[in-house]
């Protein structure tokens, strides 16, 4: 992101404190990301066990038709799961969180205001995520999301910039 394009988003006043974007690595800890592949794998795997072991009135066609069916449809979930994080870029300002995702020639921006800043929670994905926007639902306030910046190298140096710092950050 360039120069110009900084000098459009931020605010009078306002300054860039941290960039990032998502970049996961291939581990257990990002389950919530491979599991749709290993539900490809094991879906396969089923299959494969229910054709040679079939004692069902079904033909083998239908069954193969619905492995293949779910196979392609956990693995489309998987791959624009990944596609999203790589069109994916964060920063964070002295008055905003901010939210960037690339699309067809366009970048929709997401602002949060610090004051939605909570404790962060940190998930030991691998890199770990930092959750610190607390987002309540406006036809339910009980109801809350709290989000923040997905699988991050440099998610240690955030907590110097965070409202309250998270236990066991590195200060």
């Amino acid at each position: 992101m360039t120069e110009d394009f900084w000098q459009k988003v931020l605010e009078d006043g306002e300054d860039l404190l941290w960039t990032g974007r998502p970049k996961p690595r291939i581990s257990i800890r990002n389950f919530q990301l491979l599991g749709p592949f290993v539900g490809a794998a094991g879906t396969v795997i089923a299959g494969g066990m229910l054709l040679t072991y079939n004692t069902l009135p079904v033909s083998q066609s239908v069954v193969v038709a619905v492995v293949i069916g779910l196979v392609i449809l956990s693995l489309v979930k998987g791959l624009n799961r990944w596609a999203e994080l790589t069109r994916t870029r964060y920063a964070l300002t002295t008055h905003r969180a901010l939210f960037f995702r690339l699309q067809k020639g366009e970048t929709r921006i997401k602002a949060f205001p610090r004051s939605a800043e909570t404790k962060p929670d940190v998930k030991p994905t691998s890199p770990p995520s930092v959750f610190f926007i607390r987002q309540e639902s406006s036809d339910n306030p009980a109801v809350a999301i709290h989000f923040g910046f997905e699988y991050v190298h440099d998610s240690a140096s955030l907590c110097s910039l965070m409202a309250t710092p998270y236990k066991g950050a590195k200060i």
